[in-house]
């Protein structure tokens, strides 16, 4: 919050420097924009820190190289760079413990790891190959692109002593078999490292993310309902006898009980977005295809949608204006007409399920998501339905109102697999060219995971 007060605001220092009691050197000051958020203010962690030592580390190097060694010594900047290239790295593979452990915890697993007595880096590395094998094996590609890169840090500097003093604890000089250390070398080995790192990141962010959702099993991740789900025949065919060998083979492959395997079978049933796979239905939450169609025919009737390749229109009436009073006329016209239409048939789960429709186009990336916005939605229309009628109206016409209603919803049909539904309401309302989305909706490809994900939708 200081960061936002103008520097003019003596009272931000005056703040500042209560709070920093006596210090005068580690203080917030003018220009506000140099003031750093620190402590409780940002909320920094092991992944911040690590952005800010490796990014030192990247930025000594390049200064070196570009002065060719003359403006900036290698000789001594060999040792803030390998420090900050070390401490980076032990932060990271921190970061990525602690995106364990949280990952465990969604799965009711409990994983320890001591943050603050664990310098070690080949101690922390080995931790972290052999628990992330055990929670997912997506992480055995990033583990196999890092393990070498680690074992470089880890045997020449395991506990960051190497390069913050010239000699150990038995009065042993550093680095005497190593003699000579390339700034190159350095920037080329470090970059590739970091980028590797980067990706660990991200797959760490993306899997808690996913487990937090719950769709999994004791054995089985969200990937691997995935792939069972593409290897199960037909839900029409299970009444074959072939079925029998088929969950046999099932059962192998994945290294796990009938119980499971059973289990896993009820959730794919269930699932919107692989319950098609198998050729089973998931109705929509809280209303019908009617429901959805009438909903896009009301809001034709205000508004329009014009091709999202075609320029802006940056047209505007101006307030007071005659064009200005018709159009606010003809909207109040057309709310009443659609409001005594809707209100008689209209239901707390309806509201809900359009609404949900409409919010889950904001975050298309786990189906998950749409039952919690419809359940929560539903909970806030319940108490306007309990309240009036105008909460009711109110809550209406909000959606109603959303200019990006019918582009929503239409995405979150075709993530949903109600392709049938999406595509006849793009015929119905002449949409096939306004938006230059719908063939990348229609083959999935707007809701490709990452490659790291390891499954597609």
């Amino acid at each position: 919050m200081l960061k936002l007060l103008p520097a003019s605001d003596r009272g931000v220092y005056r703040l500042v420097t209560m709070v920093a009691k006596n210090n005068e050197t580690f203080i917030g000051g003018a220009p506000t924009w140099a003031n750093a958020c620190v402590g409780e203010n940002g909320f920094p962690w092991y992944w911040e820190y690590a952005k800010g030592y490796s990014q030192a580390a990247t930025i000594l190097i390049d200064m070196v190289l570009q002065g060719q060694g003359l403006i900036h010594s290698v000789d001594m900047m060999v040792y803030p760079v390998c420090f900050n290239m070390r401490h980076s790295v032990e932060l990271r593979l921190k970061d990525a413990i602690l995106g364990l452990i949280l990952i465990e915890k969604c799965r009711c697993r409990n994983l320890q790891f001591d943050f603050t007595g664990s310098h070690d880096i080949g101690i922390i590395w080995a931790f972290f190959a052999e628990n992330a094998r055990s929670v997912d094996d997506r992480y055995e590609p990033i583990i196999s692109r890092l393990d070498k890169r680690i074992a470089d840090i880890a045997e020449l500097d395991a506990t960051g002593q190497t390069f913050r003093y010239p000699l150990d604890t038995e009065s042993q000089k550093h680095l005497v078999e190593v003699a000579v250390i390339n700034f190159v070398v350095l920037k080329v080995r470090f970059a590739v490292l970091e980028a590797a790192l980067d990706d660990l990141h991200r797959l760490s962010e993306y899997l808690l993310d996913e487990y937090a959702w719950g769709f999994f099993t004791k054995r089985l991740s969200r990937k691997n309902l995935f792939e069972l789900a593409s290897q199960l025949p037909q839900r029409s065919a299970w009444i074959n006898e072939s079925f029998s060998a088929i969950k046999d083979a099932l059962k192998e492959r994945f290294k796990i009980g009938s119980k499971e395997l059973s289990e896993s079978i009820r959730r794919i049933e269930s699932h919107f977005e692989l319950a098609p796979v198998i050729g089973v239905c998931v109705p929509m939450l809280g209303v019908e295809e009617v429901d959805v169609q009438e909903f896009f025919c009301h809001w034709f009737k205000q508004h329009d949608v014009p091709s999202d390749q075609d320029p802006i229109d940056l047209e505007f009436r101006e307030w007071g204006s005659d064009g200005w009073f018709e159009g606010i006329e003809r909207d109040s016209r057309i709310r009443a007409e659609v409001w005594s239409t809707v209100k008689p048939d209209l239901t707390a789960e309806k509201l809900a399920g359009v609404s949900a429709l409409f919010y889950f186009a904001f975050e298309l990336g786990f189906s998950e998501c749409y039952i919690r916005k419809y359940e929560t939605g539903l909970e806030e229309v319940q108490l306007a339905f309990a309240d009036s009628e105008d909460s009711i109206r109110s809550k209406y016409f909000h959606l109603f109102e959303k200019t990006n209603a019918v582009s929503n919803i239409l995405r979150s049909l075709y993530f949903l697999h109600k392709v049938e539904l999406a595509d006849q309401l793009v015929a119905a309302h002449g949409l096939d060219e306004k938006f230059s989305w719908l063939d990348d909706t229609r083959n999935r490809i707007l809701f490709r995971k990452p490659d790291y994900c390891g499954y597609a939708i």
